[in-house]
């Protein structure tokens, strides 16, 4: 079964009181929704884009009542692999790149091996 494309949303999330939050619908016809909040650094954004991915990628490591001890021990891992790979991520230089809303981005291909 192909994987449902992530909805990706960018909002203030003061009222939530969160950096970012992940979004799984009950109802698996339903593409999971990340919310970031926009007002973080670029560094911290790609560290939450990265624990809110994996809360969707690992649902069972907080498949738990939130405030239990199981629920804090599973967001303590999600946290601590967030912080490595988001932080892998950064040392090889991986960065947002915006592009304006009527720009294509630029498409990578394979070098072709013509003879002249």
């Amino acid at each position: 079964m192909k994987a449902k494309k992530t909805r990706i949303v960018e909002r203030k999330l003061g009222k939530e009181k969160a950096w970012g939050q992940a979004i799984i619908h009950s109802d698996r016809r339903k593409s999971p929704t990340v919310e970031v909040d926009t007002r973080l650094s670029p560094r911290r954004t790609l560290e939450v884009f990265t624990h809110e991915a994996l809360h969707i990628a690992l649902p069972h490591l907080t498949d738990h009542p939130p405030k239990s001890k199981a629920y804090r021990k599973g967001e303590a891992e999600v946290d601590r692999i967030g912080k490595v790979v988001s932080g892998i991520l950064w040392e090889a230089n991986y960065r947002r790149v915006m592009l304006s809303k009527h720009t294509t981005p630029v498409r990578i291909s394979r070098p072709t091996n013509k003879k002249k």
